[in-house]
C-alpha cells in the first residue's frame, strides 16, 4: 500500500508538471525538464554535502598542481606534491559518496517517470500491437478461459497463442479510436483494466500494469494487479519514441543526463555550490 501511495504521489505531480510542457515537442520538453533538474540537483547537492570542506580539498589540489609545474624539475618535491594530490583527490571522492547516494534517490524517481513519457508513443490509429498476459499458473494458461475486451478502441486480429512454459497468452491487436481508453483482460469471472493509449500526439505511455512491487517502481502509472485474479502481468508492447537532432537519432536517457550534467555546472556558480 505504500509503494501505490508513493506511486500514485509522484505520478499525479508529473502529470501536473507535464500538462503545460504538452505543448512543446518532445525534444523540448525533455530539455526543459533536463535543465529544471540539473538545478534541482545542484542545489540538492550543495545542502547534503560538506561545502566547505571540498572547497579545501579542491584548493589544495589546485595548489599542488601549480606546485608540481613549478617545481618539474625537483624530482622528491614533485613526488610528495603527488603524494598530496592522491591523497586529496580522494577525500574529494569520499566527501561526494554521500551527497550522491542522496541524490540517487530523486534521480530515479524521476527517471522511472520520464520513461512514461519518453521511452514509448501511443499506438497510432491502424498500428497493430503485441499484447501479453503473464498468469500465477502455468495450468490456467489452457484450462480457464481468458479473452480481450475493450472494442470499439481496437480490435483483435488474432486468437490467442498459448506459451504453457512461459505462463503466458498473447494476441495481436490493431488500434482504431484515438483516445485514452481500457483494455480488458477477462480470466474466468475476473475482469482486470489495462490503460491503452491511441492518439497522434506523444504523451504518458503506461506499458505495463503488474502485481509486484518491484516492477511497480519501474512502471508507476497503474495501480497493482489483484494477485487473486489469476494474472501476474498485462504488458502492451508500444513503438519507442522517437527522438533526433539533426537528423541523428538520439536515445533520450543519455540526452536526459548529458543535459541535467551540462546544468549542473553551469548553475553552480549561481547557486554558490562546490562540485
Amino acid at each position: 500500500m505504500a509503494m501505490d501511495f508513493l506511486n500514485w504521489i509522484v505520478t499525479g505531480f508529473f502529470r501536473l508538471l507535464f500538462w503545460p510542457l504538452g505543448i512543446l515537442p518532445p525534444l523540448g520538453a525533455l530539455t526543459v525538464i533536463s535543465v529544471v533538474t540539473g538545478a534541482i540537483m545542484v542545489w540538492i547537492f550543495g545542502r547534503v554535502s560538506s561545502q566547505e570542506r571540498i572547497r579545501l580539498v579542491k584548493d589544495r589540489i589546485r595548489g599542488n598542481l601549480f606546485g608540481v609545474r613549478l617545481y618539474q624539475h625537483e624530482i622528491g618535491v614533485v613526488l610528495r606534491l603527488q603524494r598530496q594530490i592522491f591523497r586529496d583527490t580522494f577525500t574529494y571522492m569520499t566527501l561526494s559518496v554521500v551527497p550522491m547516494l542522496v541524490l540517487m534517490i530523486p534521480v530515479f524517481l524521476i527517471i522511472v517517470q520520464l520513461n512514461l513519457y519518453f521511452g514509448n508513443r501511443p499506438l497510432r490509429p491502424g498500428e497493430q500491437a503485441m499484447v501479453r498476459v503473464e498468469v500465477t499458473d502455468p495450468s490456467l494458461v489452457n484450462q480457464v478461459p481468458v479473452s480481450l475486451k475493450g472494442a470499439p478502441s481496437f480490435t483483435v486480429e488474432t486468437p490467442p497463442v498459448h506459451m504453457i512454459s512461459e505462463k503466458e497468452i498473447a494476441w495481436r491487436i490493431r488500434a482504431v479510436q484515438a483516445g485514452q481508453h481500457s483494455l480488458a483482460v477477462q480470466i474466468g469471472n475476473h475482469q482486470v483494466a489495462k490503460n491503452l493509449e491511441i492518439g497522434e500526439k506523444w504523451g504518458r505511455v503506461s506499458t505495463l500494469r503488474t502485481t509486484s512491487w518491484l516492477d511497480s517502481l519501474l512502471y508507476p502509472a497503474e495501480e497493482r494487479l489483484d494477485p487473486r485474479t489469476g494474472i501476474r502481468s498485462i504488458e502492451i508492447v508500444y513503438r519507442p519514441l522517437p527522438l533526433s537532432i539533426m537528423g541523428l537519432d538520439v536515445d533520450w536517457l543519455v540526452f536526459f543526463f548529458a543535459v541535467s550534467v551540462v546544468a549542473s555546472f553551469a548553475l553552480k556558480g549561481v547557486f554558490g555550490v562546490q562540485l
